[in-house]
């Protein structure tokens, strides 16, 4: 990490594998972030505010809606909100739905650790969500 995250920065998790998902919220946490944690895209969709987030971590299979769709229905609310997919299937055809989708990145499970943080720490703290 180049720099710590801003204070408050939200990172916002979605994976309905309590293994993975915990992992990533400890190691955003641990890098200074404030992550939220989902079990699946309705948990997201009843709870997570994306206009007040930094960026969004979501798998691409964590049933209905699937990630994909998910991604749609955050970018409605907060169109500049930063995704990036993960994903344990090694599809090519899902990193071209991740491209179109307009995802920063798509990584494979398990995640690599620094890559993921690179991507958010590149992410630029946007004014609006500053304290």
């Amino acid at each position: 990490m180049t720099a710590p995250p801003e204070a408050g920065q939200i990172v916002l998790v979605a994976d309905d594998d309590d293994t993975v998902r915990g992992g990533l919220l400890g190691l955003l946490r641990a890098a200074g972030y404030a992550a939220l944690g989902y079990a699946g895209a309705a948990a997201v969709l009843r709870g997570a505010d994306p206009t007040h987030v930094h960026c969004a971590v979501l798998d691409i299979h964590i049933g209905e809606p699937d990630g994909f769709a998910l991604c749609e229905r955050l970018h409605a609310l907060a169109p500049c909100l930063p995704v990036i997919f993960v994903t344990g299937d090694d599809d090519p055809a899902l990193a071209r739905r991740a491209a179109a989708a307009g995802a920063l990145s798509l990584l494979h499970k398990p995640v690599d650790p620094d890559r993921l943080l690179a991507l958010i720490d590149a992410i630029p703290a946007r004014p609006d969500l500053q304290h």
